[in-house]
């Protein structure tokens, strides 16, 4: 099973420090470059059997009124897909978490996780392949003692889970005391070195992560090169 995640920046593109004032406007319009980045992305995914998204719109007026999970997926072809809606912003934007997969996403679970603000949120399926497994897609908050209790709820929603993936934006790095207390906690495993993810033309920090716990091993580990966000992706192979 090959798993991906990736912050997509909702189809952004920032490729320089300097990107975030110059295309800060894309925080609230939407624009042809998010179409062809979009495009890309799918073209990325495409050879992955699950793929986690953070940071997607799920039709504000900056994604043009249409879910972005919807274009990637038709252009990917993974035919089963869930979502979460974690913030909105009248009138801009919907933000939010995606699982896409090839094969079919059960028992969807929407947990919405605490924090000094609200608005960050783990997306729990099950995945049916020729195994199943568990599968988390988060997105932290960036402060320390949100990040603790975040996962700890995130632990707590992956208990009993006989394979499971942790994948997604941790905002923190691997060896951090957030990321090692929910390795901890639920038996987690991590890749080792972590791989720099942030930012994506010149990665210093591992902000983005899958872990693996139970049954499932991880054979292969991977910071992949596209840099249509200002996050690189992460992928796994993953056997049980």
């Amino acid at each position: 099973m090959r798993l991906l995640t990736w912050n997509v920046q909702a189809g952004i593109g920032t490729s320089r420090y300097r990107d975030y004032l110059l295309r800060a406007h894309l925080q609230l319009v939407h624009a042809p470059s998010k179409t062809a980045i979009l495009q890309d992305i799918a073209r990325e995914i495409s050879p992955y059997d699950v793929v986690c998204l953070q940071e997607v719109d799920l039709g504000g007026r900056r994604a043009g009124y249409r879910s972005q999970v919807d274009v990637i997926a038709a252009l990917s072809g993974h035919a089963h897909v869930a979502v979460q809606e974690n913030r909105r912003i009248p009138g801009i934007s919907r933000h939010g978490n995606a699982i896409l997969s090839h094969w079919p996403i059960t028992k969807v679970r929407d947990l919405k996780l605490p924090g000094q603000v609200a608005g960050r949120g783990c997306l729990v399926a099950d995945v049916a392949g020729p195994h199943a497994v568990t599968i988390a897609c988060l997105h932290l908050s960036l402060g320390r003692p949100d990040q603790m209790l975040q996962l700890a709820a995130v632990s707590e929603a992956l208990r009993g889970a006989r394979a499971w993936a942790a994948m997604g934006d941790f905002n923190c790095v691997g060896h951090g005391a957030p990321l090692q207390a929910f390795c901890e906690a639920t038996g987690g495993r991590m890749q080792r070195p972590a791989l720099p993810t942030f930012p994506a033309w010149r990665p210093r920090w591992d902000f983005d992560h899958i872990v693996s716990g139970g049954d499932l091993s991880v054979t292969h580990y991977a910071c992949e090169p596209a840099t249509f966000s200002d996050h690189r992706a992460v992928s796994a192979e993953v056997t049980i």
